[in-house]
């Protein structure tokens, strides 16, 4: 029987986490908020009625592509190749992609180059308001911020430098890190190297600061052999709640649910 018999229905978001040792995982549904680390080895039930809920506020029976609808997602600043592609930025040049205003917003403020470990070695680049929550949503086991820059543009061009011309991985193995099958780096060291290939324009954005921050999981039993589940596929899905890793929830059988790919699906959770 389930932990508590609650049930309710609305739209999936991503989790929100706080760090901690391990990390705290929130899982806001509407008006309610569950500290999902409090489930753990309790059941979890979604259920999954054919709709979907876009950014745009219409609801579909299902997405176009990713979690938007066909007009968002070749309109919505939210979707635009510069968010995927931090190099294609142009508010700093006061060029307008899809919503100047938005993307000067979005891409005018401080953001962090950084090196993790979530599988393996990794450069990546995010907004430097929210970086440990974005390791945290990667299942980083570690991290380092290697350069400080004033806006996306920048930032994306040393990691694009990086990954193109001294092939620095920008992904993650995502079933090698829910198996916690993790190599090991050492990350000061890593990034004392890394700084050797940084060209003169870009050392100065390096950042002298030293602190690896490491992260421990909610975790009791890791998958032997992942098994990715879709609501998509199989519109009902429970199981025993295993563990709390990157955005996935880690159930038994070996069974894993990215939570952030079901962002938008409308469905009824049980608790």
């Amino acid at each position: 029987c389930f932990f508590t018999k609650m049930k309710f229905n609305n739209t999936i978001s991503k989790m929100k986490v706080k760090f901690n040792n391990p990390v705290d995982y929130f899982f806001d549904f509407g008006e309610n908020s569950f500290l999902l680390n409090d489930y753990l080895n309790k059941k979890i039930k979604f259920s999954w009625h054919n709709k979907v809920k876009c950014i745009c506020g219409k609801i579909f029976k299902e997405f176009y592509r990713q979690s938007f609808c066909y007009n968002c997602y070749w309109n919505s600043p939210q979707a635009s190749p510069s968010i995927f592609k931090p190099e294609l930025s142009k508010a700093h040049l006061g060029e307008e992609d899809r919503d100047l205003e938005w993307e000067k917003k979005y891409q005018l403020q401080n953001h962090v180059v950084y090196l993790s470990v979530s599988s393996g070695l990794k450069v990546g680049v995010t907004r430097e308001s929210d970086f440990i929550t974005r390791w945290i949503d990667q299942g980083a086991k570690k991290a380092v911020i290697l350069a400080k820059t004033p806006n996306r543009y920048l930032a994306g061009e040393i990691e694009y430098h990086l990954k193109t011309n001294h092939k620095i991985p920008d992904r993650t193995n995502w079933r090698k890190m829910l198996q916690n099958q993790v190599s090991d780096h050492d990350l000061l060291s890593e990034k004392e190297v890394l700084k050797t290939y940084l060209n003169q324009d870009m050392l100065e954005y390096f950042c002298k600061e030293d602190k690896v921050i490491k992260f421990n999981y909610p975790v009791l039993k890791f998958p032997l052999k992942v098994k990715s589940l879709s609501l998509s596929k199989t519109p009902l899905i429970e199981g025993r709640l295993l563990g709390l890793k990157g955005q996935y929830l880690l159930l038994d059988e070996d069974r894993v649910f990215n939570v952030r790919k079901h962002e938008g699906f409308i469905v009824d959770l049980e608790l």
